[in-house]
């Protein structure tokens, strides 16, 4: 029970750090996937320099979009 209480802990505090990320710098983080990116951050080819398909850049824009909302939910108290 306490080490499952340590994992939630450890799990949220994870996502509390990744929600501080800036949403510009979501991605840009992961050069070993992607290489080239739009104006957003948004990636448009993998490392390899191959142009990413339409619907891997439309699932990539919905997390953006979904980050992007929590680092304002989360630096809105900040401000």
């Amino acid at each position: 029970e306490e080490e499952r209480q340590a994992q939630r802990e450890e799990e949220l505090r994870r996502k509390q750090e990744e929600a501080k990320v800036p949403p510009e710098m979501l991605f840009r983080r992961k050069s070993d996937l992607y290489s080239k990116f739009d104006e957003d951050g948004v990636p448009t080819h993998d490392a390899q320099g191959e142009e990413l398909s339409k619907s891997a850049r439309k699932k990539l824009a919905k997390e953006m979009r979904k980050h992007k909302q929590k680092y304002e939910k989360l630096m809105k108290p900040m401000e």
